[in-house]
């Protein structure tokens, strides 16, 4: 009596741990959830590339998932003052429901919800690139003309509103911008961005506190119609250069006339 007894135990032990196993396994197997932020460059001088970016932008939503945010705002002469974010959206978790409207893990059920819940976000995210598209990217000639480009503002932006708003598992930046900074405080279109004056606008910015902190953020660059291939490459260095001291990981492949990859 006293065997049965114990082979029951450890029967029962063994069942507890298969199911502790399981759900280990289940947590693990969880995607990571992120944030994935757009900025789009609205200067005149990106005014021939709508369609690189709209097809970036297209790629970058692409990856979107249940749990993940988008959010997209404009590159302007008054980024930070003046934001313009025509899209902000921060799509639900998973989560499976039974009739009662109880959390279930019926796989009938599970699997219902999830076709139910993978359509709803695709229809949700072609309902995005059509605003985007609009507001963007499209019909641009009748529209208020932006002569400068502050894109060291717009990345404060990014952290403020979107980053620090949303706490997701990662933090993705798209920039589509020729990255020429023309603001109130520098104009790369006529900067000798050597090395030595790259050092000198980091410290600047970091003196006068205007430094975003980006850490552990991903970055991207579709840096369409940027001049020439010397001017390409000096200011490539210099936002190297600025994002590795803002804690963001931006790497050559990376940063290109088009976007190659966005998934995470």
């Amino acid at each position: 009596m006293k065997q049965l007894s114990a082979l029951a135990l450890v029967i029962f032990l063994i069942a507890i741990n298969l199911t502790s196993c399981d759900k280990l396994r289940h947590k693990e197997k969880k995607p990571q959830n992120k944030t994935v932020v757009v900025l789009c460059d609205f200067s005149e001088s990106t005014r021939n590339v709508g369609d690189v970016y709209l097809r970036s932008f297209k790629k970058a939503i692409s990856s979107i998932g249940h749990g993940d945010v988008i959010i997209t705002a404009k590159i302007t002469d008054a980024s930070i003052t003046e934001p313009e974010i025509p899209v902000n959206e921060a799509f639900p978790e998973f989560a499976p429901l039974d009739k009662m409207g109880n959390p279930t893990d019926n796989p009938l059920l599970v699997k219902k919800a999830k076709k139910e819940a993978d359509e709803g976000l695709e229809r949700k995210k072609e309902d995005l690139v059509k605003i985007a598209n609009y507001i963007l990217f499209a019909k641009r000639d009748n529209r208020k003309r932006i002569l400068h480009t502050d894109i060291m503002s717009s990345l404060h932006v990014a952290e403020e509103k979107a980053f620090k708003n949303y706490n997701r598992d990662k933090a993705i930046l798209v920039i589509l911008s020729d990255m020429i900074e023309d603001s109130s405080e520098y104009n790369f279109g006529k900067e000798n961005l050597a090395d030595r004056r790259i050092e000198e606008i980091i410290k600047r910015e970091k003196t006068r506190n205007r430094m975003p902190d980006l850490k552990g953020v991903k970055v991207y660059v579709v840096a369409a119609g940027a001049g020439g291939s010397k001017r390409f490459f000096t200011i490539q260095n210099f936002w190297f250069r600025y994002f590795s001291e803002c804690g963001a990981n931006l790497s050559k492949e990376n940063y290109g006339s088009v976007l190659m990859s966005c998934d995470e």
